[in-house]
Protein backbone atom coordinates (compact mmCIF):
# COMPACT_ATOMS: atom_id res chain seq x y z
CA UNK A 1 0.00 0.00 0.00
CA UNK A 2 1.32 3.45 -0.89
CA UNK A 3 0.53 6.89 0.52
CA UNK A 4 -2.24 7.59 -2.00
CA UNK A 5 -4.01 4.37 -1.03
CA UNK A 6 -3.74 5.33 2.64
CA UNK A 7 -5.24 8.74 1.84
CA UNK A 8 -8.17 7.05 0.08
CA UNK A 9 -8.80 4.92 3.17
CA UNK A 10 -8.79 8.03 5.33
CA UNK A 11 -11.18 9.82 2.97
CA UNK A 12 -13.64 6.92 3.20
CA UNK A 13 -13.67 6.82 6.99
CA UNK A 14 -17.40 7.53 7.24
CA UNK A 15 -18.23 4.53 5.01
CA UNK A 16 -15.76 1.92 6.26
CA UNK A 17 -14.93 2.95 9.82
CA UNK A 18 -16.05 -0.43 11.18
CA UNK A 19 -14.03 -2.50 8.71
CA UNK A 20 -10.76 -0.74 7.93
CA UNK A 21 -7.54 -2.15 9.39
CA UNK A 22 -6.09 0.78 11.34
CA UNK A 23 -3.07 -1.21 12.48
CA UNK A 24 -2.14 -1.88 8.88
CA UNK A 25 -2.54 1.80 8.00
CA UNK A 26 -0.37 2.79 10.96
CA UNK A 27 2.36 0.38 9.91
CA UNK A 28 2.31 1.56 6.29
CA UNK A 29 2.65 5.18 7.41
CA UNK A 30 5.44 4.30 9.83
CA UNK A 31 7.43 2.59 7.08
CA UNK A 32 6.83 5.38 4.56
CA UNK A 33 7.95 7.99 7.09
CA UNK A 34 11.11 6.06 7.92
CA UNK A 35 12.03 5.90 4.25
CA UNK A 36 11.54 9.65 3.96
CA UNK A 37 13.72 10.24 7.03
CA UNK A 38 16.42 7.93 5.61
CA UNK A 39 16.38 10.00 2.40
CA UNK A 40 16.50 13.18 4.53
CA UNK A 41 13.31 14.30 2.79
CA UNK A 42 11.90 16.57 5.49
CA UNK A 43 8.78 17.75 3.56
CA UNK A 44 7.76 14.15 2.81
CA UNK A 45 8.33 13.06 6.43
CA UNK A 46 6.25 15.99 7.65
CA UNK A 47 3.44 15.17 5.22
CA UNK A 48 3.31 11.58 6.46
CA UNK A 49 3.31 12.79 10.07
CA UNK A 50 0.19 14.80 9.18
CA UNK A 51 -1.57 11.69 7.93
CA UNK A 52 -0.54 9.77 11.03
CA UNK A 53 -2.25 12.51 13.04
CA UNK A 54 -5.35 12.32 10.85
CA UNK A 55 -5.54 8.56 11.40
CA UNK A 56 -5.17 9.04 15.17
CA UNK A 57 -7.85 11.76 15.25
CA UNK A 58 -10.29 9.56 13.33
CA UNK A 59 -9.52 6.48 15.43
CA UNK A 60 -9.90 8.27 18.76
CA UNK A 61 -13.23 9.76 17.70
CA UNK A 62 -14.53 6.39 16.45
CA UNK A 63 -13.29 4.57 19.56
CA UNK A 64 -14.92 7.21 21.77
CA UNK A 65 -18.26 6.56 20.03
CA UNK A 66 -17.83 2.80 20.49
CA UNK A 67 -16.97 3.35 24.17
CA UNK A 68 -20.19 5.35 24.60
CA UNK A 69 -22.17 2.56 22.95
CA UNK A 70 -20.67 0.20 25.53
CA UNK A 71 -21.48 2.70 28.32
CA UNK A 72 -17.80 3.26 29.10
CA UNK A 73 -18.28 7.00 29.35
CA UNK A 74 -15.09 8.17 31.04
CA UNK A 75 -12.98 6.07 28.64
CA UNK A 76 -14.83 7.71 25.73
CA UNK A 77 -14.35 11.14 27.32
CA UNK A 78 -10.57 10.64 27.40
CA UNK A 79 -10.55 9.47 23.78
CA UNK A 80 -12.45 12.63 22.78
CA UNK A 81 -9.82 14.68 24.58
CA UNK A 82 -7.07 12.81 22.71
CA UNK A 83 -8.75 13.62 19.41
CA UNK A 84 -9.14 17.29 20.40
CA UNK A 85 -5.47 17.61 21.39
CA UNK A 86 -4.24 15.91 18.22
CA UNK A 87 -6.42 18.19 16.12
CA UNK A 88 -4.73 21.16 17.82
CA UNK A 89 -1.29 19.74 16.97
CA UNK A 90 -2.26 19.13 13.35
CA UNK A 91 -4.16 22.36 12.65
CA UNK A 92 -1.12 24.59 12.10
CA UNK A 93 0.52 22.12 9.70
CA UNK A 94 -2.36 20.85 7.54
CA UNK A 95 -5.27 22.50 5.76
CA UNK A 96 -8.14 20.23 4.87
CA UNK A 97 -9.83 20.73 1.49
CA UNK A 98 -13.60 20.42 1.57
CA UNK A 99 -13.77 18.22 4.64
CA UNK A 100 -12.40 15.19 2.80
CA UNK A 101 -10.96 13.63 5.98
CA UNK A 102 -13.91 14.69 8.18
CA UNK A 103 -11.59 16.66 10.50
CA UNK A 104 -13.87 19.67 10.95
CA UNK A 105 -16.83 17.34 11.40
CA UNK A 106 -14.96 15.43 14.11
CA UNK A 107 -13.79 18.60 15.86
CA UNK A 108 -17.33 19.99 15.91
CA UNK A 109 -18.81 16.80 17.32
CA UNK A 110 -16.03 16.30 19.87
CA UNK A 111 -16.94 19.71 21.32
CA UNK A 112 -20.66 18.89 21.20
CA UNK A 113 -20.20 15.58 23.00
CA UNK A 114 -18.03 17.26 25.62
CA UNK A 115 -20.70 19.92 26.15
CA UNK A 116 -23.40 17.37 27.10
CA UNK A 117 -21.27 15.47 29.63
CA UNK A 118 -22.13 15.94 33.31
CA UNK A 119 -18.52 16.72 34.29
CA UNK A 120 -18.19 20.18 35.87
CA UNK A 121 -15.07 20.11 38.04
CA UNK A 122 -11.52 18.99 37.32
CA UNK A 123 -8.25 18.72 39.23
CA UNK A 124 -5.49 20.98 37.89
CA UNK A 125 -1.92 20.59 39.17
CA UNK A 126 0.25 23.62 39.89
CA UNK A 127 3.98 23.10 39.42
CA UNK A 128 7.33 24.75 38.88
CA UNK A 129 9.42 23.55 35.95
CA UNK A 130 13.05 23.27 37.03
CA UNK A 131 14.38 21.51 33.94
CA UNK A 132 13.02 20.75 30.46
CA UNK A 133 14.64 19.08 27.48
CA UNK A 134 14.01 19.32 23.76
CA UNK A 135 12.05 16.32 22.50
CA UNK A 136 14.11 16.30 19.30
CA UNK A 137 17.74 16.65 20.42
CA UNK A 138 17.38 15.97 24.18
CA UNK A 139 19.25 19.19 25.05
CA UNK A 140 18.36 20.97 28.29
CA UNK A 141 16.49 24.13 27.32
CA UNK A 142 17.03 27.51 28.97
CA UNK A 143 16.74 31.20 28.16
CA UNK A 144 20.46 31.37 27.46
CA UNK A 145 20.87 27.99 25.80
CA UNK A 146 18.21 27.41 23.11
CA UNK A 147 18.80 24.34 20.96
CA UNK A 148 17.51 25.79 17.69
CA UNK A 149 14.49 23.49 17.36
CA UNK A 150 11.18 25.33 17.24
CA UNK A 151 8.48 24.14 19.61
CA UNK A 152 5.58 22.56 17.67
CA UNK A 153 7.53 22.22 14.40
CA UNK A 154 8.10 18.87 12.70
CA UNK A 155 11.60 17.37 12.38
CA UNK A 156 12.19 13.93 10.84
CA UNK A 157 8.46 13.32 11.03
CA UNK A 158 8.31 14.11 14.76
CA UNK A 159 6.81 17.14 16.48
CA UNK A 160 9.14 19.16 18.71
CA UNK A 161 7.90 19.10 22.30
CA UNK A 162 9.37 19.85 25.71
CA UNK A 163 10.16 16.94 28.03
CA UNK A 164 9.75 18.02 31.65
CA UNK A 165 12.61 16.25 33.42
CA UNK A 166 12.52 18.08 36.76
CA UNK A 167 9.22 19.35 38.08
CA UNK A 168 8.18 20.44 41.56
CA UNK A 169 4.48 20.15 42.34
CA UNK A 170 3.32 23.15 44.36
CA UNK A 171 -0.39 22.49 44.62
CA UNK A 172 -3.61 21.20 43.09
CA UNK A 173 -6.59 23.39 42.20
CA UNK A 174 -10.22 22.59 41.55
CA UNK A 175 -11.18 24.20 38.22
CA UNK A 176 -14.07 24.28 35.76
CA UNK A 177 -12.04 25.08 32.62
CA UNK A 178 -8.95 22.84 32.64
CA UNK A 179 -6.12 22.93 30.12
CA UNK A 180 -6.62 19.21 29.67
CA UNK A 181 -9.82 17.43 30.61
CA UNK A 182 -8.67 14.00 31.81
CA UNK A 183 -8.64 14.94 35.52
CA UNK A 184 -12.34 14.53 36.26
CA UNK A 185 -13.27 14.60 39.95
CA UNK A 186 -14.64 11.24 41.10
CA UNK A 187 -15.72 10.15 44.58
CA UNK A 188 -13.93 7.43 46.53
CA UNK A 189 -15.55 4.49 48.28
CA UNK A 190 -14.42 4.91 51.93
CA UNK A 191 -14.42 1.14 52.47
CA UNK A 192 -12.53 -0.04 49.39
CA UNK A 193 -10.68 3.16 48.50
CA UNK A 194 -11.73 2.65 44.88
CA UNK A 195 -13.06 5.42 42.66
CA UNK A 196 -16.83 5.73 42.26
CA UNK A 197 -18.36 7.13 39.09
CA UNK A 198 -21.19 9.21 40.54
CA UNK A 199 -22.28 10.89 37.31
CA UNK A 200 -25.56 10.61 35.40
CA UNK A 201 -24.82 9.85 31.73
CA UNK A 202 -28.44 9.41 30.64
CA UNK A 203 -28.40 12.41 28.31
CA UNK A 204 -25.16 11.28 26.62
CA UNK A 205 -26.64 7.79 26.24
CA UNK A 206 -29.81 9.22 24.71
CA UNK A 207 -27.84 11.16 22.07
CA UNK A 208 -25.62 8.17 21.22
CA UNK A 209 -28.66 5.88 21.01
CA UNK A 210 -30.13 8.30 18.46
CA UNK A 211 -27.14 7.90 16.14
CA UNK A 212 -26.62 5.06 13.71
CA UNK A 213 -23.06 6.15 12.94
CA UNK A 214 -20.50 8.47 14.54
CA UNK A 215 -20.44 10.26 11.18
CA UNK A 216 -24.13 11.14 11.16
CA UNK A 217 -24.44 14.85 11.89
CA UNK A 218 -26.33 16.13 14.90
CA UNK A 219 -26.75 19.64 16.22
CA UNK A 220 -27.53 21.07 19.59
CA UNK A 221 -29.41 24.24 20.43
CA UNK A 222 -29.65 25.65 23.93
CA UNK A 223 -32.49 27.65 25.41
CA UNK A 224 -34.52 27.71 28.63
CA UNK A 225 -37.71 25.79 29.19
CA UNK A 226 -40.14 25.03 32.00
CA UNK A 227 -39.25 21.54 33.21
CA UNK A 228 -42.03 19.51 34.91
CA UNK A 229 -42.25 19.77 38.70
CA UNK A 230 -42.35 15.96 38.82
CA UNK A 231 -38.59 15.94 38.14
CA UNK A 232 -38.08 17.81 41.41
CA UNK A 233 -40.64 16.00 43.55
CA UNK A 234 -37.92 15.20 46.09
CA UNK A 235 -37.59 18.91 46.95
CA UNK A 236 -39.58 20.70 49.64
CA UNK A 237 -41.16 24.12 49.28
CA UNK A 238 -38.56 25.62 51.60
CA UNK A 239 -35.61 24.25 49.58
CA UNK A 240 -33.67 26.38 47.14
CA UNK A 241 -35.40 26.60 43.78
CA UNK A 242 -33.79 24.23 41.24
CA UNK A 243 -33.72 27.06 38.70
CA UNK A 244 -30.75 28.35 40.75
CA UNK A 245 -32.20 31.82 41.20
CA UNK A 246 -31.18 31.80 44.87
CA UNK A 247 -34.81 32.03 46.00
CA UNK A 248 -36.87 29.43 47.84
CA UNK A 249 -38.78 26.98 45.65
CA UNK A 250 -42.14 28.24 46.96
CA UNK A 251 -41.19 31.86 46.25
CA UNK A 252 -39.95 31.19 42.72
CA UNK A 253 -40.99 28.45 40.30
CA UNK A 254 -43.23 26.25 42.45
CA UNK A 255 -46.34 28.26 41.53
CA UNK A 256 -45.40 28.40 37.85
CA UNK A 257 -46.12 25.79 35.17
CA UNK A 258 -42.65 24.32 35.66
CA UNK A 259 -39.07 25.03 36.72
CA UNK A 260 -37.22 27.31 34.35
CA UNK A 261 -34.03 25.46 33.49
CA UNK A 262 -31.50 25.29 30.64
CA UNK A 263 -32.80 23.02 27.91
CA UNK A 264 -30.96 21.25 25.09
CA UNK A 265 -32.69 20.49 21.82
CA UNK A 266 -30.96 17.82 19.70
CA UNK A 267 -31.58 17.66 15.97
CA UNK A 268 -30.46 14.47 14.19
CA UNK A 269 -29.68 14.75 10.47
CA UNK A 270 -30.41 11.04 9.95
CA UNK A 271 -33.51 9.38 11.37
CA UNK A 272 -32.64 7.57 14.62
CA UNK A 273 -32.86 3.77 14.81
CA UNK A 274 -36.25 2.10 15.01
CA UNK A 275 -37.59 2.07 18.55
CA UNK A 276 -35.65 5.16 19.62
CA UNK A 277 -37.77 7.44 21.79
CA UNK A 278 -37.74 11.10 20.78
CA UNK A 279 -39.24 12.12 24.13
CA UNK A 280 -37.79 15.38 25.37
CA UNK A 281 -34.72 15.00 27.55
CA UNK A 282 -33.92 17.41 30.36
CA UNK A 283 -30.49 18.27 31.72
Amino acid sequence: MNLEEVKNQLREVNQNYTTRDSEELNEVLRQLKQRSVDRRDQPAAKEIWCFQQILDIQNNYINAYEAFKSEKYYKGWCLLENSDIEYGFLFRHFKENGGEYRLKFIYKHVLQFQSIFPYKYFMSPEFTIKEAKCGICDQVIGIRNPCGHKLGEIYDGKMCTRLLTNVETTGISLVTSPVQKYSVVFLNDPETGKSIDQYDYSFVKWVVDGLQSPFHNWDISRTKKRHPHSIYSHLKANDDCPCESGKKYEDCCLNKSGVLRPHCQINFSVKPPEGFSMDTKYI
